[in-house]
């Protein structure tokens, strides 16, 4: 999703919320691991004004004796059809009884529209080599994607995300709008031997997301989001 602006970019590569019509707020619930607790929930937003878009997020995954969360904010300024966007996060991590740290996560992005037909964007996440502990620094990601778009209904992107001193991994997947309120997603990622599905229909200013992907390891996981559009294009 570094090429295709949705509206959870602000995960996926921050200068995509420019390219959004409108504002919206959304949430988000997924199951991973099939642990009672290890879940992953999210609340974000995007807003669109004349001189900078913002966003912000805030997720936490864990349960009462490990937890990870973060809130983030960014900007996005387009300028004909580029755009760039900053974002900034505060992770905490923490181990009931053991230990609780935080640091600061920087990440910015760069989304382009050479034509009609395709997209590209770059997404570097941890340009600030952040460590929640002194002999540990968190990974940092060098994400590149293109997205194609041979018609109006249907869009198909590549990526490759490269963790600095690993090695790249490469993802592809197809999306197709059925109908104006109705679309469906698919994708696989080769590294994980991951195969995912998806189902996104619209009501009016409501919308809908499923997801599904199989893991060789731990089965199936579900992913779903609901987001509420504020203003602009219906």
């Amino acid at each position: 999703m570094v090429a295709v602006p949705s509206i959870s970019s602000i995960y996926q590569n921050p200068a995509g919320i420019s390219f959004l019509e409108a504002s919206h707020i959304a949430l988000a619930y997924h199951k991973t691991l099939p642990v009672e607790g290890f879940s992953t929930l999210g609340f974000w937003g995007n807003y669109k004004s004349k001189i900078v878009d913002l966003g912000f997020s805030a997720d936490n995954f864990g349960d009462q004796y490990y937890h990870e969360s973060r809130i983030g904010l960014a900007a996005s300024k387009k300028l004909d059809k580029v755009s760039m966007g900053l974002k900034f996060s505060l992770l905490n991590n923490a181990v009931k009884d053991i230990s609780s740290k935080q640091t600061v996560l920087g990440e910015f992005g760069i989304h382009a529209y050479p034509s009609r037909f395709f997209s590209i964007g770059l997404h570097v996440i941890n340009f600030t080599s952040a460590r929640l502990y002194a002999s540990q620094s968190l990974p940092t990601y060098v994400n590149f994607g293109i997205g194609l778009n041979p018609s109006k209904k249907v869009n198909i992107s590549g990526q490759m995300d490269y963790p600095v001193g690993q090695k790249p991994n490469l993802k592809v997947g197809m999306a197709y709008q059925i109908k104006d309120e109705l679309r469906l997603s698919t994708g696989v990622n080769p590294s994980l031997r991951a195969v995912h599905f998806g189902l996104g229909y619209d009501i009016k200013k409501y919308k809908f997301s499923y997801a599904v992907s199989t893991h060789p390891n731990i089965g199936l996981s579900n992913h779903l989001t609901l987001a509420l559009q504020i203003d602009g294009k219906k």
